[in-house]
């Protein structure tokens, strides 16, 4: 199999680096960049200029669902070490994961990020934390099959893992 059925998880999990990336970093402290086109009133010595918009605090649910989003980050990033890890220690001939799995995961990633107005509806979230339970449990499945000591590290570190998904 080799690292070319992790390139779907390794885009997904750049997709919801830059998700954050964004979601931290969009008024922060009331500044959005100018992209050209101005709002009414407001005037750009330079492109790029920085301009002060009126800070909007975020709601709870906006704060849970970035925590979350966060969450499933960190599982992905833990997920795809583990897989990392275990084709080191392995040489086998079949995935380990259905490619179909991974291509959802990217899907879903690429729909929420471009979700308008940086709004991540609670089934987004759902729905990428189902789908990394979908292929965690799949890839423990195959681990545990494998038996042997480097099969035994990664089946502990999928199992703990699993447990850690957020609700939503």
């Amino acid at each position: 199999m080799g690292l070319c059925f992790l390139t779907h998880q390794i885009d997904a999990l750049n997709i919801l680096h830059e998700l954050r990336a964004h979601a931290t970093t969009s008024n922060a402290d009331g500044e959005d960049q100018c992209s050209g086109a101005l709002a009414a009133g407001k005037v750009a010595v330079r492109p790029g200029d920085f301009m002060k918009q009126p800070r909007r605090l975020k709601t709870i649910a906006e704060r849970a669902r970035e925590s979350c989003l966060t969450r499933l980050h960190e599982i992905l990033t833990q997920l795809i070490s583990i897989e990392e890890d275990f084709i080191k220690e392995v040489t086998y001939e079949k995935s380990l994961l259905k490619r179909k799995d991974n291509v959802e995961l990217k899907n879903i990633c690429l729909r929420m990020s471009v979700a308008e107005g940086n709004s991540r509806s609670n089934r987004d979230l759902r729905e990428l934390r189902d789908c990394l339970r979908l292929i965690v449990g799949n890839l423990l499945t195959h681990v545990r099959d494998e038996n042997n000591l480097s099969s035994t590290v990664s089946a502990h570190r999928l199992r703990e893992l699993s447990n850690s998904f957020p609700d939503i």
